[in-house]
């Protein structure tokens, strides 16, 4: 049997009448990244790589479902491409996993050689994500909320 303190103290958890300090394990929410983005990526000197993305919420405040455009423009070895791409962000301990999978090629002929544009990013808040884009190698990459784009 559950004394009436308890039982009390579970219903205000179970209703969100609780404040965090009635908490006793209370496991903070990851950052809402909802909304418009956009990112670049340093691919050395021959090339330039940004684009945007827009990240909608799922059921999971730890997963976002998202669309990304890519922009990879390498003049030196006229190339130039702009990728849409479908994609998934997965938030755990700090680090949001963006995982790609090409849909059209809106620029460029379509190649096996253009991989899904993933990235690994450390959130510092929620307007600004910096860490790697994942490709045909690990570029430092960085990517800022779009002004007044939070949803």
């Amino acid at each position: 049997m559950i004394a009436r303190p308890a039982l009390a103290a579970s219903l205000l958890m179970l209703t969100g009448l609780a404040s965090p300090a009635t908490a006793q394990s209370s496991v903070p929410l990851p950052p809402n990244l909802a909304g418009l983005w956009s990112f670049e990526a340093d691919l050395e000197a021959i090339c330039k790589f940004n684009g945007h993305a827009r990240l909608m919420p799922t059921s999971d405040p730890a997963r976002f479902d998202c669309e990304l455009t890519a922009e990879q423009d390498c003049p030196a070895a006229d190339v130039h491409y702009i990728v849409q791409q479908s994609c998934s962000v997965d938030i755990v301990d700090g680090v949001a996993t963006v995982r790609s999978t090409i849909e059209t090629f809106l620029v460029g002929e379509p190649t096996t050689g253009y991989l899904p544009d993933n990235f690994q990013l450390v959130i510092h808040d929620e307007s600004h994500l910096e860490g790697v884009l994942l490709g045909s190698g690990a570029y430092p990459a960085e990517w800022r909320r779009a002004e007044g784009a939070i949803s």
